[in-house]
């Protein structure tokens, strides 16, 4: 004989065992929060119609299968509304992480209030019909009491949330269909079984499944689509939070202030903000997308918020390095650097030191106009999209990266393996340190603190940065020659310097050195990286929590391609990963590896 309690042990509970395992590596406080929030709001809003519906008959449970009931409902029943909202809200963070929320944002007012008012009005007549349907003893009782039931929560959701569900369309009815049909089953299983039973006076008794009345079917559908407007919600807010975060300053937490702030930022419609903001982060994300593969896939791995900032910052250092490799005018590259050293002296003017940064977000009055002349319409979006985060940063990095480019504009020659890691400070470990501060900033644990380790977690992310650097080089050594003349191998590995150096960087052909001797020097380098690495990698224990998997799973994708190198006979001309092997390596760092980091 199957009880209720068993229809948990055996069919809800163990999906949630399996989820939880899948998406461990993706569970934060705002994650948990959610499911809280969700759960009790859901057991709040849920029990007093569950209680009138049992009351009336609709529904009814034999004593022998229930172990107890709580007024007029079985204490099963209360730990499905928790069971269904933990699976649906886990299976919809798998279905709906991927994306960078502001980029589900729609800033046109007209479909804007069209995809709210209309659906809402829609909701509103069925809410009454729904209600003139349930009358008790009647056919279409319990239909009528889902229906108005339902749609009045539905509709407040809509509200704030319906233009950003229909944004992501796609993953969310596929966060809504797979639960639905799955609790379906159960449904039917359990009804089969006689755990509890539809009363036929009070049912249409239609049965779109054999043994499953309509009535349990729309019941299924609209309480998962109840929980994932409810994570849409959720996630629309905190996207309104991590984007314009100069109108909405305060950290996540668990206090009245904060959720005051969530549901401002709920309520609040995107077209009322500035969608320049939000087209700043679409060209930084589309500079990354393009320019750096591997970032971009670990990028999917991290906290949305956190991929966010680290997203704007890979684009402003990538489209100033670009500034300067993209000029062949000695001259003209002398000017460029100088607008971006103007450009971080207006960006820190009021910090007291190389070293300061704020906790509160503040507007830095920079004079965009006489940049508008002198930079590309990308280059302007990515200076103005890090404007908005560069108070949480210290001067001192971007002062490193400066260093780094200046390098490049001299043509300094690499003479050795300390110039080598020089070098890659400046323009690698220095954004090494300002992920710490994008992680450390944008973690949901607002109490978590480097105090005691501060020093030791810059020093070590500096030199992680470092090693990825070094894994550039040692993959570039011919692209860097054909396409820029330049070389960054330590001129002390080389058998004649003054000869392989004119090779390298006035002839541009470097495959006169033969394979051999490229490898050679790609694996010298790697051995350099290698080292590195080892000595860097245990810092990531230090980090928040949630960041450390994330964290190993970029690192170990750049590394993959020192693997690649290895393996190939020849130097291959720019060693790269497949999606496929990224995906894979992301995925063994994040379920596996990071095991050592989090235990």
């Amino acid at each position: 004989m199957l009880t209720y309690i068993d229809v948990h042990l055996i069919y809800t509970l163990p999906v949630i065992f399996i989820l939880s395992l899948i998406t461990w590596p993706f569970i934060n406080r705002t994650e948990i929060f959610k499911i809280i929030l969700i759960s009790t709001l859901a057991v709040i809003y849920t029990t007093p119609w569950d209680t009138y519906v049992i009351y009336n008959g609709a529904w009814t449970y034999p004593p022998d299968r229930v172990l107890a009931v709580i007024g007029w409902v079985p204490i099963e029943e209360y730990m499905f509304f928790i069971i269904q909202c933990i699976i649906t809200t886990l299976w919809s963070l798998l279905c709906s992480r991927w994306t960078i929320p502001c980029f589900s944002f729609n800033y046109n007012k007209k479909s804007y209030q069209l995809i709210r008012w209309i659906p809402i009005i829609l909701m509103g007549i069925i809410t009454i019909i729904g209600y003139k349907l349930a009358i008790p003893g009647q056919h279409t009782f319990y239909i009528g009491c889902i229906l108005w039931w339902s749609c009045p929560v539905l509709a407040f959701m809509w509200y704030g949330a319906g233009n950003f569900f229909i944004k992501k369309i796609f993953s969310s009815l596929i966060a809504i269909i797979i639960p639905t049909l799955y609790l379906w089953r159960v449904d039917q299983i359990a009804l089969k079984d006689n755990v509890w039973h539809i009363n036929e006076k009070m049912s249409l008794n239609i049965f779109p499944i054999d043994d499953l009345p309509i009535e349990e079917a729309l019941f299924f559908f609209l309480t998962n689509l109840f929980i994932v407007m409810g994570v849409h919600c959720c996630d629309k807010a905190r996207g309104i939070i991590d984007t314009y975060t100069q109108q909405f300053p305060i950290k996540f937490n668990i206090k009245w202030n904060f959720i005051c702030q969530m549901f401002r930022a709920f309520l609040i419609s995107e077209y009322s903000l500035s969608s320049i903001v939000v087209d700043d982060i679409k060209n930084s994300a589309n500079v990354l997308s393009i320019a750096s593969k591997s970032f971009n896939t670990a990028g999917y791995f991290f906290q949305t918020g956190i991929r966010l900032d680290l997203t704007i910052l890979y684009g402003f250092c990538r489209v100033t390095d670009d500034m300067i490799d993209n000029e062949l005018n000695i001259e003209k590259k002398i000017i460029k650097l100088k607008i971006i050293k103007n450009f971080i002296n207006e960006l820190f003017s009021d910090r007291k030191t190389i070293y300061d940064v704020k906790i509160k977000p503040s507007m830095i009055n920079i004079n965009w106009k006489k940049y508008e002349t002198k930079l590309s319409n990308i280059e302007l979006s990515c200076f103005r999209a890090i404007s908005r985060i560069a108070f949480y940063f210290p001067r001192k990095p971007f002062d490193e990266l400066i260093s780094g480019y200046q390098w490049d504009i001299d043509g300094r020659v690499v003479n050795n393996e300390d110039d080598l890691i020089l070098y890659s400070s400046y323009v690698a470990g220095s954004v090494g340190a300002l992920c710490v501060h994008v992680m450390m900033y944008r973690s949901d644990f607002s109490k978590h603190s480097l105090d005691k380790n501060y020093n030791y977690v810059i020093e070590k992310a500096q030199q992680m940065g470092n090693v990825l650097q070094m894994v550039n080089i040692a993959r570039d050594i011919v692209t860097d020659s054909v396409t820029l003349g330049r070389c960054y191998v330590p001129s002390e590995y080389m058998d004649d310097e003054i000869q392989e150096l004119k090779i390298l960087c006035e002839q541009k052909n470097p495959r006169l050195l033969g394979d051999k001797k490229l490898k050679k020097y790609s694996m010298r380098i790697i051995k350099l990286a290698n080292k590195h690495q080892s000595e860097s990698v245990n810092a990531i224990r230090y980090l928040p929590q949630e960041v450390r998997g994330s964290v190993l799973a970029a690192t170990e994708i750049y590394r993959g391609l020192t693997r690649v190198i290895v393996k190939n006979q020849n130097y291959p001309t720019r060693a790269a990963l497949s999606k496929w092997n990224k995906i894979f390596i992301a995925f063994y760092s994040l379920y596996v590896k990071s095991i050592q980091y989090i235990m």
